[in-house]
């Protein structure tokens, strides 16, 4: 047997296994799934920078960094390479949503988005819808204040705890909510226009997988220190 016939034996064997545990399979998501849990990572280049007793690097990588010499030099884990990403990533979608916002008298896509999710959450308090969007406290009370006095939020008494106030969406925040999808779809319409339906498709299903992951750990993270969080996630 030659190993392209054992390839094809072994996506079978995988395709058997991912249809035992998800009965309603389809090859679309056994393919995104395949691709996700067996792709091949990146293999770093072995000319890796010499580290001396102190636990400094060699010239090289220093001047490696200041494009010098070769950045194959300086080893870049994929886990750091993933957060140098997502985090320049997000600032591209910041700088083109708060150009396409400035006709609706947004600050920034914070604006509408705390509008978005109140409208899910309901009446929440402050610290709730705060919590939800996880943002700072003092910048969250910026942001609520600010949609207060453009009068497309308001607060009222909690019925359950008379000191306490919840808020809620108010029928011209509904309106400029109606506003916003358009200008959003725009601004996303920007920001991923160069991927195919397939890339997209697949970076959502990655995307989500962390999301659902971090979203149970922050819950339990909120008062741990970085140690605790590292060995809980970590190990």
């Amino acid at each position: 047997m030659d190993k392209g016939e054992q390839n094809v034996i072994d996506l079978v064997n995988h395709w058997a296994a991912y249809r035992a545990t998800n009965p309603d399979a389809d090859l679309t998501g056994f393919c995104l799934h395949y691709l996700t849990e067996y792709a091949q990572p990146t293999v770093v280049d072995s000319n890796r920078p010499v580290a001396s007793p102190d636990g400094l690097y060699d010239e090289k990588w220093v001047e490696s960094l200041s494009g010098k010499a070769n950045r194959s030099l300086v080893e870049v884990r994929p886990e750091a390479r993933l957060s140098a990403l997502v985090g320049r990533l997000s600032k591209y979608a910041y700088f083109y949503s708060k150009k396409a916002m400035q006709p609706l008298d947004f600050k920034s896509i914070d604006d509408p988005v705390y509008l978005i999710v109140l409208v899910q959450m309901g009446t929440p308090k402050k610290s709730e819808l705060i919590y939800e969007m996880m943002a700072e406290f003092a910048s969250g009370i910026d942001v609520i204040n600010r949609l207060i006095r453009m009068e497309l939020i308001e607060e009222f008494p909690d019925d359950q705890d008379r000191r306490s106030k919840r808020l809620r969406i108010t029928p011209k925040g509904l309106s400029v909510i109606q506003q916003c999808f358009p200008v959003m779809n725009r601004v996303a319409d920007v920001a991923y226009s160069s991927l195919t339906e397939a890339e997209k498709t697949l970076l959502v299903t990655i995307l989500d997988k962390l999301d659902r992951y971090h979203a149970d750990h922050y819950r339990q993270s909120r008062n741990s220190d970085f140690d605790e969080v590292y060995d809980r996630m970590v190990g």
